[in-house]
Formats: structure tokens, sequence, C-alpha cells
């Protein structure tokens, strides 16, 4: 196995100098290596496959690769199978007698890696001419989005990931970047600025090929950081390796049936990441119970609908670019990122429209959309759903200086109320609930419209309005978009089919802890239970294909029997009424190439016995 190098002798220093540190220390091995919910990861043999890259070229990208992953803050990359050989010689001078006694290499302090990242460059299309090739240390400040010009560069980059103690494969992925001339796909990722155009790719530095390089490397790095499963990231305070690893042995930890940690709720203080601003992504918590307190929900009737019609993760979505599946009406929107979440960043008052199906509403429907509140003492943006007949808002939903909300139909308003606090810093959610003659809206668990009686209203589209307070610090934020159709109710889908399928039952990305959200579909749910004594139900986890497989089997499991822990402490039901099964993503609904396919197959069915 060949492992690639950390990206300069300057960080073979460094591990050295870590090396010699560690010997110091009063007869103790202390790990050497800050550990804050990091993974430890290194670049294997990256190879070629493409005509115009020599393998030389593969290596160079690879070395490219491992500085880049260095600079993101979730990974402590470790050095090359090369450097290794080279600290091991200075271990063996440590040892000879010839170095200061306490002040040399010593055994037995290296670490390893969890996560190996290893492919090949599988397209390499310069259609540029190099321009010297003692350039290899040039290093460019690139950042931010840059104008259209014409000659195009082309890299892919075919890669896996690896666990190092299994050998499994946790996910396989490709990765492409563009430049024309001086354009590119790459919007301003801090961690390949610094990157040194490496050794035999140096022909290519101030030509369009670097710029399509580090767009590849940038994507590289968002996708492994992204893929990496939580569990992965082992090392928390003080040194120390979380239960999972110390556990040990040759199992899989994904395996131990400890619950992976949280993601996508704790972004509130994370920094936004912009097109001009660079930045990753933050480590999620672990859960420790099975839900959230549902307190603040018990009166709040809100059910999400059964089948998403339009949904946007912006997952996929470049930072900086606009949007994909939006149209813009006006104003000026781009694609940011604050922790692991995606957000629609607007920096300039303006509407935009949602890419919808050409077909009717159906007859029953939700929508749900996440704003961010940067609470006081900045002042709070205005946001509206609007619910469109052509090109006329037939009915809108307004939330504005983090307290007030109204409903207006056909501009008149029919309903308006102040929340009893200005809503804290943090992610809040505008919720509709609509029929085509009933009409509610939610600001998290409150209901602030119920319009009970609805005559010749019949929307066709979607607009939303941000409209924005221009204060330094206090960015304008959407994120979490979702449209689907109301079915049928719990008691008739358990009559008709047999079985019970739910979106209603929320969790966070990669958590097992049911959110406060979900109270209506869970009381539901019990009271069907508590009706019917002999019910007997399998409560089945389901997942979308993101992640790894054994990974997705094991969330799906804990999702499970978080619902069965809920209604057995919530609602009474005896445990033998109950069995959890976790099916990861091996029972989908319909596909997971699209943001609606995804949302739909994450889900629970509860299935008569």
């Amino acid at each position: 196995m060949n492992r690639r190098t950390v990206g300069s002798l300057a960080a073979a220093a460094v591990l050295l100098g870590l090396l010699a540190a560690g010997s110091v220390a009063a007869g103790t091995k202390d790990r050497l290596t800050e550990q804050n919910n990091k993974c430890r990861i290194v670049v294997g043999t990256i190879k070629s496959n493409a005509d115009q890259c020599d393998r030389s070229m593969a290596a160079a990208i690879g070395q490219m690769l491992s500085t880049a992953l260095a600079n993101e803050d979730r990974f402590i990359v470790l050095a090359s199978q090369d450097e290794v050989a080279e600290l091991a010689g200075e271990i063996e001078l440590a040892e000879s007698g010839m170095v200061e006694a306490g002040r040399g290499a010593e055994r037995g302090l290296m670490e390893g890696a969890d996560v190996m990242v290893t492919g090949a460059v599988t397209s390499f299309e310069p259609e540029a001419s190099g321009g010297g090739g003692l350039l290899g240390a040039a290093k460019s400040r690139l950042g931010g989005s840059v104008g259209v010009s014409s000659n195009t560069a082309e890299c892919t980059l075919d890669l896996k990931l690896v666990d190092i103690r299994t050998r499994r494969v946790i996910k396989a992925f490709s990765v492409e970047g563009k430049s024309k001339s001086w354009s590119t796909d790459l919007t301003g990722h801090g961690w390949v600025e610094d990157v040194a155009l490496g050794g035999a790719l140096g022909s290519y530095s101030n030509q369009p090929m670097e710029k399509a390089l580090r767009a590849v490397l940038a994507k590289a790095v968002e996708r492994v950081a992204k893929d990496v499963p939580q569990e992965y990231y082992r090392y928390t305070g003080d040194g120390q390796y979380t239960q999972d690893y110390a556990a040990g042995g040759g199992d899989d930890a994904r395996g131990s049936g400890a619950a992976p940690a949280a993601g996508g709720g704790d972004d509130d203080d994370a920094p936004l990441q912009t097109a001009s601003s660079g930045g990753g992504a933050s480590a999620g918590r672990a859960a420790g119970k099975s839900a959230e307190d549902m307190a603040l929900y018990t009166r709040c009737d809100f059910v999400p609908g059964d089948r998403t019609i339009f949904c946007d993760d912006l997952d996929r979505e470049e930072v900086g670019e606009f949007p994909s599946r939006w149209n813009l009406v006006d104003g000026v929107f781009e694609v940011a990122r604050k922790g692991e979440t995606g957000w629609i960043l607007c920096s300039d008052t303006g509407h935009l429209r949602p890419e919808l199906p050409d077909a009717p509403f159906p007859e029953r429907y939700t929508i749900e959309m996440d704003v961010f509140e940067n609470g006081e003492p900045h002042r709070g943006h205005w946001f509206s759903i609007m619910l469109m007949e052509g090109d006329d808002v037939a009915i809108e939903f307004f939330f504005g200086d983090g307290i007030r909300t109204r409903v207006l139909v056909d501009g008149v308003e029919k309903a308006s109320k102040e929340l009893p606090h200005r809503a804290g810093k943090g992610r809040h959610t505008m919720r509709i609930m609509a029929t085509s003659t009933t009409f509610k809206c939610y600001l998290d668990n409150e209901r602030v419209g119920n319009i009970p009686k609805l005559e010749g209203v019949a929307p066709d589209g979607i607009k939303i309005r941000m409209d924005r307070y221009d204060d330094e610090n206090n960015p304008m934020l959407m994120t979490g978009f979702r449209f689907a159709a109301g079915g049928k109710t719990l008691r008739d889908q358990l009559a008709q089919d047999g079985r019970i399928v739910t979106h209603g039952i929320l969790f966070d990305s990669g958590s097992a802890v049911i959110k406060a959200e979900s109270y209506k579909t869970l009381a539901d749910l019990g009271e069907l239970l508590k009706a019917d004594a002999g019910l007997r139900l399998s409560i089945e986890g389901h997942t979308d294909s993101e992640g790894a497989d054994d990974a997705n089997r094991a969330l799906s499991l804990q999702r499970a029997a978080s619902v069965k822990d809920y209604l057995g402490s919530a609602f009474g039901v005896a445990a033998d009424r109950l069995e959890v099964k976790g099916l990861g993503e091996t029972k989908p609904l319909g596909t997971n190439d699209t943001a609606e396919g995804r949302a739909n197959n994450r889900r629970v069915e509860l299935v008569k016995i």
C-alpha cells in the first residue's frame, strides 16, 4: 500500500516535532494529535486512467488532496508510508544513543488511520499548453466566482473511502472540475487556496488546468467530509477515543449498536460559508435519548404530507452558485453553507419560485420552510410564502421582525398574531397545512393562522419573498423547503393496506433521536394502539441511499427502536406488542437520484402483525 504524502516536508517536520515532544512526557505515551471530533485519514495511491495524465501527475494530485484534506479541520491527515519510512529512520537514530537523552523520537507513538482515500484520475483534458516547469511550488489565492471565458480544461477523479481495519468500501463517488480559461466551477473553498501545484503539474501553473485541478480537489474534500460517517469522528476532548474505537478488535464500529452522531441540528453558531468565505462543516453530537422533549408540541396539530412533490435539501449544490432547482424572479441569491446545512442566502431583496411539476395542487397539501434568525441585537428579516394563481398572490403567509405573523387572502389580512417572545437565534420553521377549502399556518410549535373556509382560491404555484435588513453580520437564510401531498389517515391506511407509511416521525440527519415536531403523528399512533388492545405492529425504519449500507441499516434500526421506546413510555404500549426492524436503504419507495425521492424513502412504516 503506497500511502501518499501529507503534502510537504514541512508537514513531516511537524510530525517529527510532535513525536519528539511526546517522549518528554513523564513515563507516559500520550496521544499527540489534537482530537476534537476528528477523523484520522490518509490518502493512498491515486492511479491514472487518463491518457494525458501520467503516473507522476496522478501522484501529485494525491499529494495535493492530502494537503487540501489537512486544511479541512474535521480531519487528522496522517503521513504517507514513504514518510513513515523516513520517520522510522529517526527512531533508529534516537535509539542509537547519538541523540540527546529524552529528545529523540520514540517507538509506539505513531497513530493509525481509520479511513483511506484511494482512486484514480479518469479524465484529464488540459487543452492548454503549459508554461514553464519551474513553477511547481507556485501558489494561487483563488476564491469566489470568476468571469466567463473560452478554453476548457477538465479533470475527473473516481474516489473510494475505505475502512482500513475491515477493508470495506464505505463510499465510492466521482467528482469533476472544469475551467473555461479563468472561469471555473470552483466557488470559494478555503481548503485549496494555498495548496501548492505539485511537481509534475507545475507546467499547468497559471493555465485553465490549474483552476480545474483546484475545483476538483475542493469538490473531493467536500464529498469526503460529507460521506465519511459520523462514527469515524472518534476523537474527543483530552485526546480520548470514543467507546466505539476503544472496543477495538476487527469489528466495524458501525456494527456495535452505538447510535451514530447526530447532524444538522447544531449549526446555530457555525460560521457561514459563502463563495468568498471558505470554511468547513462541523461534526454533530452523539444522540443520548430516544426523543426530544415534546411538551411544547402537544397542542400543535401539524402533520407533514405523505408524498413529497418538491424538496430541496441543497446537499449537492455548489457554494456561491444560484440554487439550481429554483427560478429567479428578482433579487440576488446564492447557496451558502452553515455547519453541515446548505442554505439559500439572500443578499438583495427579491423573489424565488421552486420548479414545481406542471400539475394542479393536491386536495390536501403541506409546505415547510426553515428560516434562520440571528436574534438580538440584529433586526429580524421578512419572509413570505406566497401561494400563487398565475402571476397573482392568492394567499400570503408572512413572518417578520422575528415576532410578527400574518395571513393575507387576495391582499386582505385574514389573520395576524404576534409571538409571545421574539424568536431566538437559530432555525425556525414556517409551516402550512391546507386543503382546497381550509388553511392553517404555524411558526415552530405555534399555530398562528386558521382560516376554516376558503372560497374561490385555487393555487397553482408557489413564490418565496425574502426582504432583508442590511445589517452587518445578519445574513438572511432559508432552507429545507418541502411541498408534499396529504394522504389517508393512519387508521385508514392500516384498515385498507395493513400498514402505515409515515413521514411525520422526524429525525436530524444521522440521529436516532425523535424530533419534537413528531408529536402529533406519535400521539395518533399511541391512540390507535390504545383503542385496539389486540393490535401488534412491526416498526420498520427506512433511509435513503446516502452513506454506507451498514451504517444506514444500523441507523434505521435505532430509529425504529426509538419509536418503540417512545410509544411505550408515553402511551403505555406493552413492549411485546411492538417489534422493530432496520431496513436501511433496501426497500426504497422510489429513486434515490432526486431530493424528492430521497425524502420519500426516509420514512417509518408500521406493519400489522
